[in-house]
C-alpha cells in the first residue's frame, strides 16, 4: 500500500515540478501599409524548430493577437508572419520579395505564467519588438 501511495506522490510531484507550463501571448501589428498591399496574413509561432500555434487569418491592417502554450524553461523561438499571396501561403520576408522580413527570433526563458510578446511590422523601418507594450510607429 505504501508503495502505491509513494507512486501517486511522486507521479503527482513531477507533474507539477517539471510539467509546468507558461503561456506566450503574440500581438502583431502593422504600420506605413502601401494601398493596394494590405495582405490576408497569419503569424505562427515555433520553439525549437516545432509549430506551437498560429493566428486566425486577418487584413494586415487588422492586426492579431493570440496564444501557445510554453514548457517552463529556455526555448529558441522563432515568430513568423506569413502572407496569402494568389492563394499561396508565404514568409512575410525580403527573400520572397518583401519590404522587411516579419518575424522575431531569440532564445527566452519561460519562468512565469504568461508572456506577452509585441511585434510592430513597420513597412517603413523593419519589425520592432517589444516584452511590455506595443511599440508606436516611426515619425
Amino acid at each position: 500500500m505504501k508503495s502505491i501511495q509513494l507512486f501517486f506522490f511522486a507521479f503527482f510531484f513531477s507533474a507539477t515540478v517539471f510539467g509546468q507550463m507558461s503561456t506566450l501571448t503574440v500581438t502583431f501589428k502593422f504600420a506605413a501599409i502601401t494601398e493596394g498591399y494590405d495582405h490576408i496574413c497569419k503569424s505562427q509561432v515555433w520553439m525549437n524548430g516545432e509549430l506551437l500555434g498560429e493566428s486566425k487569418e486577418v487584413q494586415e491592417s487588422a492586426g492579431g493577437s493570440f496564444t501557445v502554450d510554453i514548457p517552463y524553461g529556455e526555448h529558441t523561438i522563432r515568430v513568423i508572419n506569413l502572407a496569402n499571396y494568389e492563394g499561396d501561403w508565404e514568409e512575410h520576408t525580403i527573400e520572397n520579395n518583401y519590404s522587411i522580413d516579419c518575424e522575431w527570433r531569440g532564445s527566452y526563458v519561460y519562468n512565469k505564467k504568461k508572456n506577452k510578446l509585441f511585434l510592430l511590422h513597420d513597412l517603413d523601418s523593419g519589425t520592432v519588438v517589444s516584452w511590455k507594450k506595443m511599440p508606436k510607429p516611426a515619425k
